[in-house]
């Protein structure tokens, strides 16, 4: 009997609002997941402002709108990045990407599903806001990963796209899991996020759960000055360390099934007991 294609878990990383760090998050959590010996893709799906490859430096000669226009195929953009995670780079300042056709970008996400079977898990770093094209991505994916940080600001407009996520059919069901960043203090982050949650449930009826939280940390700052990975490069600090953990807890509830349990929980429990 022939083994069942591989069917990876997609994370759809998202937030209400700019600014709240999603795709340095994005970018970080897809190489510690690498860590768990997972095959990862991160696609920059902020079609017209992409920015992933910038933020870790790497060379990207092809994106998506090469395979919009049917120049190059999925595996011909997709780039290495470090700890051999493989990267899918958008296109930046490209209008043509922001105005694709339903027709194009369903052609579009087809390529990459195809190209997505060889992976465990994809994380989606989403365009920012409540635009349709968010909005269906989050309904696509098998779990939303909603970055909140701490400002009321962040916390209102969290709060909005949830809003217009429950509209949809099947919104109200969509596992959504929040990500409190940039946070001074664990205590401010439940605070924040137990507002949002009970909130949510009232006006909403949609539940959702506190994955974590991401300290504010100075080395995030030089990181992206230097155009590194702060998960790699700062690996002892504290917002990597939070990041490791967000990962763990990710893998240990998709890999329920694995077949070396006992070698992958010790993993998940070394990095939890940091």
């Amino acid at each position: 009997m022939s083994e069942a294609p591989r069917r990876p878990r997609i994370l759809a990383v998202t937030s209400g609002k700019g600014g709240t760090g999603k795709t340095n998050l994005a970018a970080n959590l897809a190489l510690c997941l690498r860590m768990f010996k997972v095959e990862v893709l991160l696609v920059d799906a902020d079609l017209g402002l992409g920015n992933v490859d910038v933020l870790l430096g790497l060379d990207v000669r092809h994106n998506l709108r090469d395979v919009v226009r049917d120049e190059c195929g999925v595996e011909q953009i997709v780039v290495e990045g470090p700890r051999g995670l493989r990267i899918l780079p958008g296109a930046s300042g490209v209008e043509e990407m922001v105005r694709l056709s339903d027709q194009e970008l369903a052609r579009l996400l087809e390529k990459i599903d195809r190209y997505c079977s060889q992976m465990d898990f994809v994380v989606v770093d989403t365009a920012p806001g409540i635009s349709p094209g968010v909005i269906s991505c989050l309904l696509a994916a098998d779990q939303a990963l909603l970055v909140v940080s701490p400002e009321p600001t962040a916390v209102t407009d969290a709060y909005a796209l949830l809003k217009v996520l429950s509209r949809r059919p099947g919104g109200r069901d969509k596992p959504v899991s929040v990500v409190m960043n940039q946070i001074g203090s664990r205590e401010e982050a439940l605070r924040s996020f137990d507002r949002l949650r009970r909130t949510v449930a009232r006006f909403l009826q949609m539940d959702i759960e506190y994955l974590g939280a991401v300290a504010w940390d100075e080395t995030v700052v030089q990181a992206a000055k230097r155009q590194v990975a702060f998960a790699t490069h700062y690996a002892g600090a504290p917002c990597s360390r939070d990041v490791r953990k967000l990962a763990a807890r990710l893998v240990s509830s998709a890999r329920g099934g694995s077949a070396d349990m006992g070698r992958f929980f010790r993993s998940v429990s070394e990095v939890l007991n940091e």
